[in-house]
C-alpha cells in the first residue's frame, strides 16, 4: 500500500492527522504521510482519506 498527500491540495485542517496519528503528521500546514503504513493500516489510511476535505489523500493498494 502507498499512501500520499498531495501538498499543493492540501489545505492543513488536520483532520487525517487527528483520525490517524500513525499515518499521517502536520508539518506547518501541510499533511505528510510518516513511514509508508502496511496493509493492517489500510482501514485507518482510508478512513483518514474520506474526511480529507480536498481529497488531497491518495491510496494505492499493491496487488
Amino acid at each position: 500500500m502507498t499512501v500520499t498527500v498531495d501538498s499543493a491540495s492540501c489545505i492543513g485542517c488536520s483532520m487525517c492527522a487527528y483520525a490517524a496519528p500513525g499515518i499521517f503528521h502536520m508539518e506547518g500546514r501541510v499533511s505528510t504521510v510518516l513511514p509508508q503504513p502496511d496493509e493492517t493500516q489500510f482501514e485507518r489510511a482510508a478512513g483518514a482519506a474520506n474526511r480529507c476535505p480536498v481529497n488531497a489523500i491518495k491510496i494505492s493498494k499493491e496487488t
